[in-house]
């Protein structure tokens, strides 16, 4: 019946996602009511989640601001209640227990809150004075995004690789540049030179910046630490045109600030940085950007489960506590050898007749194959990486003004993968360990119902053994049910973000989208829609595709 319930729930959640990714708001939420996740007080934080989302994606602002924020100090609550700053590193989502949300899932609620205030603000729909609120909101929901990453580098001892996120850095420099005061366009500077920083240092571990992403992942991981100061390496290094691209955004918005506020030191920052005089001199002409267009790009493929299987002494090998690894070491190891070959006889020795000999060659495959320890983690299979995209603006009356670069601020679905791998090395310590002693329980009882069932003479031994198999195989099914993943997930997340910011005077304009340069000019443009650029003040635009 369970079994049934969990269906019918997966059913309507996978319907909700497809829907969504269709662009049918209404169906989506009829799907998502019909999954019951109301009624699941451990899935709150991912009903927030997505009822916020789903609000954000139809324009429904003050919902999804007051969804987010419930989110928001729900992960608070959570992570003051279940666990300590020691001990955070530990918590994983287990099937039955309570929705944490993985750490990229958590830090994406910041980005939401601050976007839907933002995007609140520049509506011109609220008094000078509110609307402005909604900007210091955003401001501070910023604020507590950086906040996120100082605890979980902490916690985390500073080895994660997702330590901070490339477009933290870069929402919250534009939130800071809107506001036009002279602090906030220092502390913007800051940011981007910030960005730059994680663009050199951390991005290069994931595939959409850099093709040799594998090989610089894993010397990273040896010098990362939790007081934020690292050497990143200089090898594994072959930058992709996306990377030319975000690296392009960054330097144009350094150099435009560094010569707005601080024009004695954009030499230093030149050398200190890089940048070439002619990079320098084309960037010093560009006027302040008053429209910024992010792209959510797709939809961030759905969470599967992968099996992981281990032996008792692997298990015991990754136990960090010693007493622990002996103890499973010893007994475990013992237990299995003693138990396979002596009692349940799979070394199959001197068979009286051919049955008997097909029923122990069978019942010692069946041994070999069940008696493996294995459990499920939660996984996001590989997908596309993303490509390039250009933003191609026209007049109203379909005039090709510009072209430009529209950079990868985050490569969402990579850094799900490699936040969920990372929490893998976790769960299978957490987990392994409590599966090796289902099974070492399993065992026992096994060879208790054995010794029970033989007689004093052995006579029943071969029903011994086959009821004892029984026994060991039934258990190790229902341990396999028990433990696996917990693939719930904020299913309706972009796989990436993009932004770009230009130039505009006021007026109406049509926005498309590029995949590809022929001869230095666009290719085919898809049509994004319509905006108009106010006289005064910052815009931001918000386009959701998550179909591409």
């Amino acid at each position: 019946m369970l079994g049934g319930c969990g269906s019918a729930q997966r059913d309507a959640l996978k319907d909700y996602r497809t829907a969504y990714i269709q662009g049918d708001y209404v169906a989506a939420a009829a799907q998502l009511k019909k999954s019951k996740l109301d009624k699941e007080p451990k899935s709150r934080l991912l009903l927030l989640m997505e009822s916020g989302r789903l609000a954000y994606a139809r324009g429904d602002l003050p919902t999804a601001i007051a969804s987010f924020t419930a989110a928001t100090e729900l992960i608070d609550a959570q992570y003051t209640k279940s666990i300590s700053r020691e001990a955070s590193k530990w918590v994983v989502n287990d099937a039955n227990g309570e929705f944490f949300g993985a750490t990229y899932e958590r830090s994406w609620l910041f980005y939401h809150l601050a976007l839907s205030h933002w995007r609140t603000y520049q509506e011109g729909k609220l008094p000078k004075e509110e609307a402005r609120r909604h900007l210091f909101n955003a401001r501070a929901a910023l604020l507590a995004w950086d906040s996120f990453f100082q605890d979980w580098q902490r916690s985390s001892g500073g080895k994660s690789v997702y330590r901070h996120d490339l477009a933290a850095k870069v929402v919250a420099a534009e939130v800071h540049e809107a506001t036009g005061q002279r602090n906030d366009l220092q502390i913007a500077l800051q940011l981007y030179k910030d960005a730059w920083k994680l663009l050199d240092t951390l991005s290069p571990a994931y595939q959409a910046y850099n093709s040799s992403a594998g090989g610089y992942a894993k010397l990273l991981a040896s010098k990362l630490n939790d007081d934020g100061v690292f050497s990143p390496p200089s090898k594994e290094r072959s930058p992709s045109i996306v990377d030319g691209h975000m690296r392009g955004f960054l330097r144009d918005k350094i150099i435009l600030l560094t010569s707005q506020l601080r024009a004695g030191e954009l030499l230093e920052v030149q050398k200190q940085l890089g940048f070439s005089k002619e990079e320098v001199a084309a960037a010093r002409q560009l006027k302040s950007a008053n429209v910024v267009l992010f792209l959510e790009e797709g939809t961030i493929p759905a969470k599967t489960a992968t099996t992981i299987n281990l032996g008792i002494k692997g298990i015991a090998a990754m136990a960090k506590d010693e007493k622990t690894r002996r103890q499973i070491e010893t007994t475990g190891s013992q237990l299995v050898a003693t138990f396979a070959v002596e009692v349940l006889g799979l070394a199959a020795s001197h068979p009286q007749n051919v049955g008997q000999y097909l029923a122990t060659r069978d019942l010692t495959a069946v041994a070999v194959n069940e008696a493996a320890i294995a459990f499920e983690v939660p996984a996001i299979p590989q997908d596309k990486v993303p490509e390039p995209l250009w933003l191609v603006i026209k007049s109203f009356d379909g005039k090709e003004l510009l072209v430009r670069p529209w950079g990868l601020a985050s490569p969402l679905e990579e850094v799900a993968r490699q936040s969920l791998d990372e929490e893998a090395g976790q769960r299978i310590l957490r987990t392994g360990v409590r599966v090796a002693t289902k099974h070492l329980t399993a065992i026992l009882a096994a060879y208790a119902l054995y010794t029970g069932m033989k007689g004093q003479n052995n006579e029943n031994a071969l029903f011994a053994k086959f009821a004892a198999m029984g026994s060991y195989v039934a258990a190790t099914k229902a341990i396999a049910a028990s433990e696996r993943a917990d693939t719930r997930a904020w299913a309706t997340l972009p796989r990436a973000l993009r932004v770009t910011d230009v130039n505009l005077p006021a007026g109406r304009y049509q926005v498309g989208l590029a995949r590809k340069l022929e001869q230095n000019a666009p290719g085919d443009v898809h049509p994004l829609g319509e905006i108009m650029v106010p006289a005064e003040g910052k815009a931001v635009f918000t386009y959701l595709r998550p179909q591409m």
